[in-house]
């Protein structure tokens, strides 16, 4: 693993020196078409983000059982429930770097349209000068409304014993300070995605992972009381990288530069507020499900509930990691494709990320589902009641997102969203007022999970009316070329991964042996079954060209 992190940081080297060098030959200010091919991008960020989604799985699997083990099952519990009261802040971060993301690659990939790379990186310069105003004073308004309320909440609303109301506050302040810097940085971060700069970002990754791992494993060896110093601890290492990556990107792009007389326009701001208005409509829908139904939870079951809840969350994190870097690496391609009016090679993008998407959750999902409560007893040891089943719950939320995944991708870099946004928004919160009729009635846990999934699956295929609508993704297609072929794969898969049971008791070798059986059946069957010819090769001219490259 470090060897692969030393190779992408020489890559980053090489590139970046290239770079500067062009620039000073010459003016030419688009640089991502200077150094490599768009395939040959999207192939290097889907390797380096799929290494650093597995190191981020290990570790994440890893961090959650010590911080469980050291923080104790109230503590763990509580840092989740308070670290929700901000989650709406950290939320709209993502949303706000998604809309910025989105119309920097946008300009970007309608240069060619708009007169060259000179009037395009003028352009990509007024988006930045507004982003930069509006993420200054929209931090600041945020939190003089946001901390007093939390703060507030904390002690007056959710379920804190009193002797740990004063930490929860600090741990309160530590995630508002995370969130102040991380909303600040966005209009740099967000050029890193739209320039397709994903591969330096893995470093971070990397590094921040490892550190966290060693603070943990610190924790574990000795004893005492670790919420406010581990609240401290994850407010450092979400902020250095975010300071670094903004003044890395000052660094590294051109487009990010800040012009006084572009620091307003009406006609600019009007147009990302509309479409950030709309995200965040459709945002809010998620957030007031997911931290609503933590609130029911914490108000019917306790928090030793939210523990396992947390957990539950947590895997559902993990296997959704490598689908992440897949999305990161091919939302702004899928992006520029649009705004450059190629709307054949965007819907082609949108459906090859749906396969991706699925077959790489799928290879969690098959080996974690069928050992399940092995895996949890040699994390854990001695698990939270619930968490099992939360979790198969949980983990089937994720396969059915991934399969409508690439649609939505291609429906907000379309960008009509309204209708998109509140219908998709409504489907979310369908899922709290089910969830509290649950909890009314007195059923357990498990139903306020189903609560979640039935709205996730609204969700989901929701996405497949507005990509027909818009880009005429046919759902007859993605049924028959897509759906139907995974489902077939994974069905063999799991079946040829039950045998280990018929033969071994519960164990780790087990474990093992189920994960190689499950990988070992489906990444052929999708290979064959799944991918198109012209997909495979695709894959296998990379494959020769990467080889031949390095021979």
């Amino acid at each position: 693993m470090q060897g692969y992190a030393f190779w992408i940081g020489g890559w980053i080297w090489t590139e970046q020196h290239y770079i500067r060098q062009r620039q000073r030959d010459c003016d030419v200010v688009f640089v991502e078409n200077v150094v490599m091919s768009p395939n040959r991008r999207i192939i290097l960020n889907i390797v380096a983000t799929y290494g650093r989604s597995l190191y981020a799985l290990v570790i994440g699997l890893l961090c959650g059982r010590w911080a469980l083990m050291a923080l104790g099952e109230v503590d763990f519990g509580l840092m989740g429930v308070v670290g929700a009261l901000a989650v709406f802040i950290s939320f709209l971060n993502g949303l706000l770097a998604s809309a910025v993301g989105r119309f920097y690659a946008y300009t970007i990939g309608s240069s060619s349209r708009i007169g060259g790379a000179e009037i395009g990186l003028d352009e990509c310069r007024k988006w930045f000068s507004l982003a930069v105003t509006l993420h200054t004073v929209l931090p600041v308004a945020l939190m003089a409304i946001g901390y007093p309320l939390g703060v507030w909440a904390v002690k007056n609303y959710l379920v804190i014993p009193p002797d740990r109301i004063d930490a929860c506050i600090w741990v309160f302040r530590f995630v508002c300070v995370s969130c102040f810097i991380a909303m600040v940085t966005i209009p740099y971060s967000a050029m890193y995605t739209a320039k397709q700069y994903i591969a330096e970002i893995t470093i971070y990754s990397f590094i921040t992972a490892t550190l966290n791992v060693a603070f943990l494993y610190y924790m574990v060896s000795h004893s005492g009381v670790w919420l406010i110093k581990y609240a401290f601890w994850t407010c450092l290492l979400s902020v250095c990288p975010s300071v670094i990556i903004a003044y890395r990107a000052v660094l590294l792009f051109q487009e990010c530069k800040f012009v006084r007389q572009y620091w307003w326009s009406v006609s600019r701001f009007k147009e990302l507020l509309s479409y950030s208005a709309w995200t965040i409509v459709g945002g809010l829908g998620m957030i007031f499900r997911n931290q609503g139904i933590a609130i029911l939870v914490n108000k019917f079951y306790g928090p030793n509930v939210n523990a396992s809840m947390a957990i539950a969350n947590s895997v559902n994190a993990q296997t959704t990691t490598l689908t992440g870097a897949i999305q990161g690496a091919m939302t702004p391609v899928i992006t520029g494709a649009i705004g450059s009016g190629d709307l054949e090679k965007a819907k082609a993008l949108a459906f090859r990320f749906c396969k991706l998407a699925m077959i790489f959750s799928l290879v969690f999902i098959v080996p974690l589902s069928l050992e399940l409560p092995e895996v949890m007893r040699l994390w854990l040891k001695n698990p939270p009641v619930y968490v099992v089943g939360l979790c198969w719950i949980m983990l089937l939320m994720t396969f059915v997102d991934a399969q409508t995944h690439g649609h939505g991708i291609a429906v907000m870099a379309y960008g009509r969203i309204k209708w998109y946004q509140i219908v998709l928004g409504g489907f979310n919160l369908l899922a709290l007022p089910m969830a509290y009729v649950f909890c009314k009635i007195g059923y357990s846990v498990y139903w306020v999970a189903l609560a979640m999934l039935i709205a996730w699956s609204l969700l989901s295929y929701g996405r497949l009316y507005f990509a027909k609508k818009f880009l005429g993704m046919g759902v007859g297609c993605w049924l028959i070329q897509i759906m139907l072929p995974i489902i077939f794969s994974a069905a063999i898969a799991t079946l040829v991964a039950l045998l280990p049971r018929c033969y071994m008791g519960a164990s780790f070798w087990r474990v093992v042996l189920t994960s190689a059986t499950s990988t070992s059946v489906l990444l052929p069957l999708c290979w064959f079954f799944v991918l198109t010819h012209e997909e495979r090769e695709y894959v296998v001219a990379r494959i020769k060209v990467r080889f031949y490259n390095h021979g």
